[in-house]
């Protein structure tokens, strides 16, 4: 079994976890069956494209954090909801963060 594969059946175990979501009810919504999260989750299966799409639709999971979980959450900024003027102060305030930690 691949590093990989563990990596991602962790990934959205966590994220399950982190939302509140029994796997029977997360398979409910995913109108799969809980064995199958159950493979998933345990890296003894790979979802489809489609329904790994609909899995990070559910649990608010990120391309990055499947790619790259190592990294940490805290890095995420979520801007969903932000006007156009809170987007520009969240972007100054990232540059200037950035900034001065080049310094």
């Amino acid at each position: 079994m691949s590093l990989e594969i563990r990596e991602l059946g962790r990934a959205i175990r966590a994220a399950r976890m982190k939302k509140g979501l029994s796997q029977e009810a997360l398979a409910e919504q995913l109108d799969i069956t809980p064995i199958h999260l159950k493979n998933i989750e345990g890296s003894r299966r790979k979802p489809s494209v489609p329904l790994l799409f609909e899995m990070m639709a559910l649990l608010d999971l990120s391309v990055d954090a499947l790619v790259f979980p190592s990294r940490s959450e805290s890095a995420v900024i979520h801007t969903d909801g932000l006007t156009e003027e809170e987007l520009k102060t969240v972007a100054h305030l990232v540059d200037l963060l950035r900034r001065r930690g080049d310094q």
